[in-house]
């Protein structure tokens, strides 16, 4: 075991082993103060468990505290949700429709191959691409043609995610932003609610508005923000795995004009 290890072993042995001391003090204490209550007849009734607070509270009912901004946020996530689920689908069907072409090493292999392989798997983004270089070299026999259509793909295909994740990032903003407009719409309300009536039921509703909304808000931000950066490195990892594939397709050429010559 580290040094650090070590360290934080005593630490946890030493907090676990002074929690436990206090809780046996704490319990002799109040067993004291029991004894003491009944010997002088302060305790001629114990207490009804049944009469405890208990704070049962479902989701629904929590979001309907905010409405209806509340419902405007779960709604925005919702959609949300839904972009992100087709993000989902496109990702794992390039992932299945390309799988072969992701694993060959197409730099090893001879161009017959290479055309079969791209011929099986032309319903990929992948084999459409190598499928696209393929034929612009046959035409041109230029090298340099291929980087450059290896480049309008990622382009093409960056252009493409860049509206979802503006799309996320304005669903986001907007979630947090209501939040706000929420916690300033039910200060308002209880400021409002408070000069015009003596109780205090009108007055805490609105504080409730201000608060489920501004947590509301802000959970709804954070989770659809997290969505977007995932999707966002999913969706760069596999054009980073096609654009290696066009670089094995260049070595195979090479190796092709060495054998030829």
């Amino acid at each position: 075991m580290s040094k650090w290890g070590k360290y934080v072993l005593a630490v946890t042995l030493v907090l676990a082993a002074g929690t436990g001391l206090w809780h046996t003090a704490a319990a002799q204490e109040t067993e004291q103060d029991v004894r003491l209550a009944q010997m002088t007849g302060a305790l001629a009734q114990p207490p009804n468990p049944d009469e405890e607070v208990q704070v049962n509270e479902s989701v629904m009912a929590f979001i309907d505290k905010g409405k209806p901004i509340g419902h405007v946020i779960i709604g925005l996530l919702i959609i949300g949700m839904f972009f992100v689920i087709d993000q989902l689908r496109v990702h794992w069907l390039e992932k299945i429709r390309g799988h072969e072409v992701y694993k060959a090493d197409v730099s090893g292999m001879k161009s017959a191959d290479v055309d079969a392989l791209i011929v099986r798997n032309e319903k990929s983004r992948v084999g459409r691409l190598l499928k696209d270089v393929a034929g612009v070299y046959r035409q041109s026999a230029d090298m340099s043609l291929i980087s450059s259509e290896a480049e309008f793909y990622r382009e093409k295909e960056e252009h493409r995610f860049n509206t979802f994740e503006a799309r996320m990032a304005f669903f986001a903003d907007t979630a947090g932003g209501l939040g706000l407009l929420g916690t300033v719409w039910g200060i308002y309300r209880g400021f409002a609610a408070k000069s015009v009536s003596q109780s205090n039921d009108d007055l805490l509703a609105a504080m409730g508005i201000a608060l489920v909304t501004t947590f509301m808000g802000i959970v709804v931000s954070v989770i659809l923000n997290w969505m977007s950066t995932e999707m966002g490195a999913a969706f760069r990892g596999r054009i980073i795995l096609a654009l290696e594939k066009v670089e094995e397709y260049r070595e195979m050429l090479v190796k092709d004009i060495g054998r030829a010559a």
